[in-house]
């Protein structure tokens, strides 16, 4: 991205129409872009035979001028571009390009009545991009929800008529809450399994909960243009698969918290990015992983698809499992790769490293997310509160431990313990092997000696108790009667069992942890 200059004309205030806000549904697609998802820089070494035709974009539908596009959210941008002409959109007389991971789009800029999130924004500046690379034609264009100072379309136009979508609602009236609340979810329905949703000043019902999270401060960088939305991972916050925490030396220019990782959260990648060793403490040490470099992906690992792996981020020390369906990725023809991707940050602004990790949908996917826009939009009055992010986990580990089972084991389990990693190593190991013998005898074999065992012994107490009856003396009409609840007695056969002996089964709404430990079901009578 260009520098943006350090002061902006704010005198001017477009005309927005608030309708009701809505929340609009995200839908995940795959198979859409490769170039977004490769490295920002070369890769050097042989291609696998490993090719990725699953990646996943989540997308929202926008008007313009009355005219429906499908378009991509991205929280690591800050512009709007469509790839089809807009009728009756105003021509704003200027060209401008946008730069993404890779590719990028170019075109004239146009103004255009837009709809969005249940907001109408009048003459609102987007991209006619008549030249795009990384996307493939079914995308319709790309909506930008970074700060504006990112906004190429802002810089060049240097107004606030030029601002991206969201700083126009914003400004344009101080009941809205200057929020954006982004869910990318999965489900098990074969025909939306990628479903999301995204809202502008309000939060889903079912994770309101999420506002009485922790606020985690946006961590400002002074290079113009190069803001995103990032914040502070918790001192060696992510337990691996080995159940310890990974160490963490972050790489950021002059940080005043060297062993907190500066992460950023952008929904246009599907694998996140995170340092090499990060990435080797969560499948280097998988039995048969192996780092490769992929067709359109880059270096990352390949793993064998039935291996359950867990891992955990700790923001504020609240901590967010990552479902283990988004630790080994299916990308199709039965082949895996982690989808924590190893990366190095060392594309700087001015030699200056300003962020650890990128966290795309692979983690998003794991949390729901709030980004309160604060003092970061364009024309905030002075004293308006620092920008933050708040942070909701929605995934359960024991459930997504069972989700991982049904989709990738069959509803079996031959993976392995996780706690077990530790003692495989990612270089190459000598395995010494003992082999036993596992033949067993046939069932019917089997039979024929338990029943021997059962008559010796039912043989032994006959002879018993009539060598007993002869020797004892008889018994006196004083002795007690036998009673059949006294204790250490046993039960009369006419005694009926007790309710336990019909149903063992634990109510709906049981814990099992507090279940009876009975042998039988008399136990608790005797």
């Amino acid at each position: 991205m260009r520098s943006s200059p350090l002061l902006f004309l704010l005198g001017f205030l477009a005309t927005l129409n608030i309708v009701n806000g809505v929340h609009l549904e995200l839908h995940g697609k795959t198979g859409i872009s490769r170039s977004r998802l490769q490295r920002r820089t070369s890769i050097s070494g042989l291609q696998s035979t490993l090719e990725d035709d699953q990646n996943i974009e989540y997308m929202t539908n926008i008007t313009l001028n009355g005219q429906p596009f499908g378009v991509l959210i991205d929280t690591g941008s800050s512009d709007l571009f469509v790839t089809s002409q807009v009728p009756g959109a105003v021509d704003q007389h200027y060209q401008a390009e946008i730069g993404y991971a890779s590719g990028g789009a170019a075109g004239e800029v146009f103004s255009a009545t837009m709809e969005f999130a249940g907001y109408q924004i009048d003459a609102q500046y987007f991209i006619f991009a008549n030249s795009t690379g990384g996307f493939t034609q079914s995308i319709d264009g790309l909506i930008g929800l970074g700060p504006y100072t990112g906004s190429v379309i802002r810089f060049f136009g240097g107004t606030a008529a030029a601002d991206p979508p969201l700083d126009r609602i914003f400004r344009s009236n101080n009941t809205i809450s200057n929020f954006v609340a982004i869910l990318l979810d999965r489900s098990d329905d074969p025909d939306e399994p990628y479903p999301g949703d995204l809202a502008i000043g309000e939060v889903l019902t079912k994770y309101e909960d999420i506002q009485t999270q922790p606020q985690h401060p946006v961590t400002s960088v002074m290079l113009p243009g190069n803001q995103h939305w990032m914040t502070l991972l918790d001192e060696n916050g992510i337990i691996g698969p080995d159940g310890k925490p990974i160490t963490i030396k972050t790489q950021v220019t002059n940080t005043s918290y060297p062993k907190n990782a500066t992460v950023v959260f952008d929904t246009g990648f599907t694998f996140p990015q995170v340092p090499s060793y990060i990435a080797e403490a969560l499948y280097g040490k998988v039995p048969g992983a192996a780092l490769t470099s992929v067709a359109g992906i880059g270096e990352i690992w390949a793993l064998p698809c039935d291996q359950e792996l867990n891992a955990t981020f700790l923001f504020a020390g609240i901590k967010f499992p990552i479902h283990p369906l988004d630790l080994n990725f299916d990308v199709g023809n039965n082949q895996c790769v982690g989808a924590f991707q190893p990366f190095s940050y060392d594309d700087t602004a001015g030699g200056v490293v300003m962020y650890d990790m990128v966290l795309g949908m692979a983690f998003l996917r794991n949390a729901y997310l709030l980004i309160d826009f604060g003092s970061f939009v364009d024309g905030a009055p002075s004293g308006t509160r620092a920008p933050y992010i708040q942070l909701l986990p929605i995934t359960n580990a024991s459930d997504a431990s069972m989700d991982f089972a049904q989709v990738r084991l069959n509803n079996g389990s031959n993976v392995d313990d996780p706690t077990s990693l530790a003692s495989h190593s990612s270089t190459t190991t000598t395995t010494t092997t003992t082999t036993t013998s596992n033949s067993k005898l046939p069932l019917w074999m089997i039979g024929v000696i338990f029943g021997i065992v059962i008559s010796v012994f039912l043989l032994g107490i006959c002879i018993y108790y009539c060598c007993r009856r002869r020797r004892s003396p008889r018994v006196s009409s004083t002795q007690a009667t036998w009673v059949p609840y006294a204790p250490q007695s046993y039960r009369p056969l006419y005694d009926p069992s007790p309710q336990g002996a019909y149903d063992m089964h634990l109510a709906p709404n049981a814990n099992p942890a507090y279940a009876p430990e009975y042998k039988s079901a008399w136990d608790a009578h005797y």
